[in-house]
């Protein structure tokens, strides 16, 4: 969803050169599908019978539904540094740096309206990604993505590894 748009306007650009910061050891093989438990996935307001595997383009992990908001948990094989070269994309309608638990991130949105939200998380060799995106209702409370997302990657960014683990 959000991803193909994006990974279709800049699929296979590399940044070499830039060593991840030393919180952002090697994610390779963090599994999105299980880094939230069940509970939280709950709490979160998620359907956790809604679970969808996601392997397209780079991108592994899963994705999920709930009542106020879609979410999508993957890891990218593309590094947060070439998310950064690449912010200016027109392919992005917002693109800011920030940081998660003192970890390297961004945020980015690729919806024109930009109620959706991608939440980069520094992985070393790869990027995670929290992506959330208002649920389809009508009368249901208005969300703010980046917020949320950022909230997302927070109670994942724990569970990463750190430099030298």
């Amino acid at each position: 969803m959000i991803a193909l748009g994006l990974l279709a306007a800049g699929c296979g650009s590399q940044v070499s050169g830039h060593a991840p910061s030393p919180a952002g050891a090697d994610a390779s093989r963090a599994d999105m599908c299980t880094i939230l438990t069940e509970e939280e996935l709950t709490g979160l307001g998620i359907e956790v019978n809604t679970r969808k595997q996601v392997n397209r383009l780079g991108l592994v992990g899963c994705g999920w539904q709930g009542k106020a908001i879609t979410l999508d948990l993957e890891r990218d094989k593309e590094t947060l540094a070439s998310y950064k070269a690449r912010r200016r994309d027109p392919a992005f309608t917002s693109f800011a740096d920030d940081t998660v638990n003192g970890r390297a991130g961004a945020h980015f949105s690729v919806d024109r309206d930009r109620t959706d939200c991608t939440q980069l998380v520094d992985g070393g060799p790869v990027s995670l990604w929290v992506a959330v995106a208002p649920a389809f209702s009508l009368n249901g409370p208005s969300v703010d993505s980046c917020a949320e997302a950022l909230r997302i990657a927070q109670m994942i960014e724990p569970r990463l590894p750190k430099a030298g683990s």
